[in-house]
């Protein structure tokens, strides 16, 4: 596409309402990105920051453009950036950051005697 074609193309940028989890092995966020595939998608964790980035091109009959889901997190430091992963299933994108085995709860056995 040219530059004069991208100059002249709608773009929205949306951000997307987010729930976040928490449990003692991380934190989950699930967010609506209707229309966006895998392939369109992109999510990076750098320097504990998390960024979501999603696009679809909605069709000539609804105005076409493109609608761009945008957003940004601060992650916290006993994550797990290694383990982290993404999933997408029928406009849902699921995110998994596990925390480290040294930021997980345990139990500590007590001894006799």
């Amino acid at each position: 596409m040219s530059q004069i074609a991208q100059k002249n193309e709608r773009r929205r940028v949306l951000h997307p309402a987010v729930d976040v989890f928490e449990n003692d092995d991380g934190l989950m966020l699930r967010a609506d990105v209707p229309g966006v595939t895998d392939d369109a998608l992109d999510v990076q964790l750098d320097n504990g920051l998390l960024t979501v980035v999603g696009t679809r091109t909605l069709p000539e009959f609804r105005g076409g453009g493109v609608i761009e889901y945008r957003r940004r997190f601060h992650v916290p430091r006993d994550i797990d950036g290694a383990k982290v992963t993404a999933h997408i299933d029928r406009g849902v994108l699921s995110i998994t950051l596990p925390k480290s085995e040294a930021a997980r709860p345990r139990l500590i056995p007590i001894t006799r005697g």
